[in-house]
C-alpha cells in the first residue's frame, strides 16, 4: 500500500517523464521541411530512393525516418539565390576590338538536381566558388567575341546612340547558355541569370575610350550635315522646277495675249487705212484728251494741231466723214 501510495504522489512527475520522452522519440523518428527547403535522407550513408530509382526529394510537410545515427537529414534553402563573382573581379577582358574592360558580374541560381547538389557541393558557399569558375571562363570567352560598342550604351540628349538597346542583354543570354548545362549537369545547380552590373575601363584605356565616343559623335554630325546638303539640294532643284513650270505658263499665257492684242490692232489699223481721215481725227481727239484737263486754260492758234480740231468747219469735215465711213460699210 506504502508503495502505491508513493506511486500517486509522484504521478505528475512520471507524465511530465513520460511526455519528455515521447517528445525525444518523435524528434528521433520525424523531421520537418519548410516550404522554402529541399530535404533529402540518407539512411547508412546512401540516400533514400523512390519508385524509380531516384533520390526521393521529400516536400514541405513532417515526415518520418530512422534514428540517429542510421538516418541523416540533409536540408538546403530552395530559394533563389544572388551573389557577385568574387573570381576575376577586377580581371581585363579584352573585346573583340582589342579594348580592356573590367566586368561586374553577378549571377541567380538555385538547386535544380537536389542529390548531385548534395554529393558534389553540400554548401552555399561550395556552390558559389564552382560557379565563379565556371562563369568567369564563359563569361570572358563571350566578351572576347564582342566589340565595346555592343556592350555600352551612351545616352546622348535622352536618346540611345547604340544602334540595338538590347545588344547586351543578348550577350547575357549567351554567356548563360554557356554555363546553365553545365552548372546542372556537374554540380545540380540551376542558374537562373547572370548578368552584368557595371563595365568599368582600366586608366590607361579610358582616354582611348573617350576618343572612340568623339570619333563617333563627329561622324554622326557628318552624316547629319551630308543628308541636310542633300535635302538642300533636293529642295532646290524642286523649286527651280516649279519656277521654269510658272514662267513657261506665264510666257505662253503672255504670248496668247499679245497674239489677241495684235488681232485686234490689225482690224483697227485696216479700219484706219481705208479711212485715213477719220484716223487722224480719232488721234487728235485722243492728244486732246491726254493733254486738257479740268480747268484747262489754252490760248493757242487754232491752226495747231491736234487744236485745229476745235474750228467749226473741222467738226463738220469730221461729220460728214462718218457718213461716208457709214455708207461705205453699207455698202459691204
Amino acid at each position: 500500500m506504502s508503495k502505491k501510495r508513493d506511486l500517486l504522489q509522484h504521478w505528475p512527475i512520471i507524465a511530465l517523464a513520460l511526455v519528455v520522452l515521447g517528445i525525444f522519440l518523435a524528434a528521433c523518428v520525424t523531421f520537418q521541411v519548410q516550404e522554402y527547403e529541399v530535404a533529402l535522407v540518407k539512411t547508412f550513408g546512401e540516400t533514400n530512393k523512390d519508385g524509380g530509382g531516384a533520390d526521393r526529394v521529400y516536400q514541405p510537410g513532417l515526415h518520418l525516418k530512422w534514428p540517429t545515427p542510421i538516418s541523416q537529414v540533409w536540408k538546403h534553402d530552395n530559394r533563389i539565390q544572388c551573389y557577385e563573382l568574387e573570381t576575376g573581379r577586377v580581371e581585363q577582358i579584352q573585346t573583340n576590338d582589342e579594348y580592356q574592360i573590367v566586368v561586374t558580374t553577378f549571377v541567380a541560381w538555385r538547386i535544380g538536381n537536389p542529390g548531385l547538389f548534395m554529393r558534389a557541393i553540400t554548401t552555399s558557399k561550395n556552390a558559389e566558388t564552382n560557379l565563379d569558375d565556371l562563369v568567369r571562363t564563359s563569361r570572358n570567352a563571350v566578351l572576347g567575341r564582342h566589340n565595346l560598342a555592343q556592350l555600352i550604351q551612351v545616352r546622348d540628349l535622352g536618346e540611345l546612340t547604340t544602334t540595338d538597346a538590347d545588344e547586351l542583354a543578348k550577350i547575357e543570354q549567351e554567356i548563360l547558355a554557356e554555363v546553365k548545362d553545365r552548372a546542372l549537369q556537374v554540380f545540380g545547380i540551376e542558374v537562373i541569370h547572370i548578368g552584368v552590373k557595371h563595365i568599368g575601363f582600366p586608366e590607361q584605356v579610358t582616354r582611348k575610350v573617350f576618343d572612340r565616343m568623339i570619333a563617333e559623335r563627329e561622324r554622326k554630325v557628318r552624316e547629319h550635315i551630308s543628308e541636310g546638303e542633300s535635302r538642300a539640294v533636293e529642295i532646290r532643284a524642286e523649286a527651280d522646277r516649279k519656277a521654269r513650270d510658272i514662267r513657261t505658263t506665264a510666257e505662253a499665257k503672255a504670248k496668247g495675249i499679245r497674239g489677241e492684242g495684235d488681232e485686234e490692232a490689225a482690224k483697227a489699223y485696216a479700219a484706219f487705212a481705208a479711212n485715213p481721215e477719220l484716223a487722224s481725227f480719232l488721234r487728235k481727239l485722243e492728244s486732246l484728251r491726254k493733254t486738257l484737263g479740268e480747268n484747262t486754260t489754252l490760248i493757242l492758234d487754232t491752226n495747231t494741231p491736234p487744236y485745229d480740231i476745235l474750228r467749226g468747219d473741222a467738226t463738220r469735215f469730221a461729220t460728214e466723214q462718218a457718213k461716208q465711213a457709214e455708207r461705205k460699210d453699207a455698202e459691204k
